[in-house]
């Protein structure tokens, strides 16, 4: 059956990206059980198209090296800075909020200047301990579905572009 994979060049075939052409906020992610590479790789071309600064991998996240999270990264994994993290280096960090279920619906969140999202497993969720760092709130995508459940990183997608735009507003022309 085909698939976009067919079209791929051997190698990658993608072009290389230029990190110098980014516009970076202080933005950074923290992806926290996040267990599909197809999720973290779409998780950080979003990411990188909306000018996050850096990314945070706690240990039990898909690598971003996989093949897997590299294809759908489409080069994002090279430009964006990421590291493994505990949770514990998040302390002292300010801007801390959460996507997570049952929080402030979008429209109506306020976006730090400065900040982390934190972003966890599409089954379970962030740990209690992520979520007691969120000092700066829980935000959630409303939905009117009969199934009201988004994949992580569509949500992911859609609050990453309303924080940019919260951002690019505060930037001067």
């Amino acid at each position: 059956e085909p698939a976009e994979w067919d079209l791929l060049q051997p190698g990658g075939g993608a072009r290389a990206l230029d990190a110098a052409a980014r516009q970076v906020f202080a933005a950074a992610v923290y992806l926290e059980q996040v267990r599909s590479p197809f999720n973290v790789g779409a998780i950080f071309r979003a990411a990188e198209a909306f000018g996050v600064s850096r990314m945070l991998i706690c240990p039990d996240t898909a690598s971003p090296r996989h093949r897997r999270a590299q294809r759908t990264a489409r080069g994002a994994i090279d430009v964006l800075p990421w590291r493994v993290a505990g949770l514990e280096e998040l302390q002292g960090e300010e801007g801390i909020f959460a996507l997570e279920l049952g929080g402030t619906p979008l429209g109506q969140f306020r976006f730090p200047r400065r900040g982390v999202m934190l972003v966890g497993s599409e089954e379970l969720g962030l740990s209690p301990g992520a979520l007691r760092l969120a000092g700066a709130g829980r935000v959630s995508v409303p939905m009117a579905g009969a199934k009201r459940s988004l994949n992580v990183a569509v949500a992911f997608g859609i609050v990453m572009q309303a924080w940019f735009q919260a951002l690019s507003r505060e930037q001067p022309a």
